[in-house]
């Protein structure tokens, strides 16, 4: 007797995001507009703050979401870098063992929120504390608050903040420096470009 093959039902391809702050972040309401039918966005838990303890919640969250079976994962670990020697030495520790596990450092100065001003400024985007970075967008959008849930405001000007942003990195790679210690920088957009081919591949 032939016994026939049951087809194993694939799950939607999944991103998985590690920030400081969790779901009470900037990055979880940002990215949590990218869910879709087409895609899964989990966010890992813990409570820490530097790199190693994120790093460590989330190889935790790795292990109890059973996530190493995933059909498609994608893993983000998104730091900011506060511009501090002692933090970028500190994420620069934990690139070994990002790597070991997949997952993607995503880093971004002084903070996640340049990402957001990236999609307006091109020039002067220069400051000296992540303070200064939310004071500008309080300029340029109306009740902007720390958290608050600015996709649909910026949507429309994402590809602009990609290019900006890619300039920046093509330029550190010419000029042979550190990425991680260049004011200004972000690499969300390689978190937004991985979830465009997803979204892209299965139309």
């Amino acid at each position: 007797m032939v016994r026939s093959k049951i087809k194993k039902h694939q799950k939607k391809p999944l991103i998985v995001i590690c920030s400081e702050g969790g779901k009470k972040s900037s990055e979880y309401y940002y990215f949590r507009n990218y869910a879709s039918r087409n895609i899964r966005i989990k966010f890992s838990t813990g409570n820490s703050t530097d790199p190693k303890g994120m790093l460590e919640d989330l190889k935790k969250f790795i292990i109890n979401e059973d996530i190493k079976n995933e059909d498609e994962c994608f893993i983000f670990l998104i730091l900011d870098t506060d511009l501090s020697n002692k933090r970028i030495n500190e994420i620069k520790e934990i690139v070994p063992e990002c790597n070991k596990n997949e997952i993607s450092i995503i880093t971004s100065a002084p903070t996640f929120e340049i990402w957001f001003l990236m999609h307006y400024r091109k020039n002067n985007l220069q400051f000296k504390t992540s303070k200064k970075v939310k004071k500008e967008l309080e300029k340029i959008i109306e009740k902007y608050k720390e958290n608050m849930d600015i996709y649909g405001i910026i949507k429309d000007e994402t590809n602009k903040a990609i290019t900006f942003a890619k300039t920046i990195e093509q330029q550190v790679i010419k000029n042979n420096e550190d990425l991680f210690n260049k004011n200004p920088h972000s690499s969300i957009y390689k978190v937004i470009e991985t979830i465009n081919n997803i979204i892209n591949k299965n139309i």
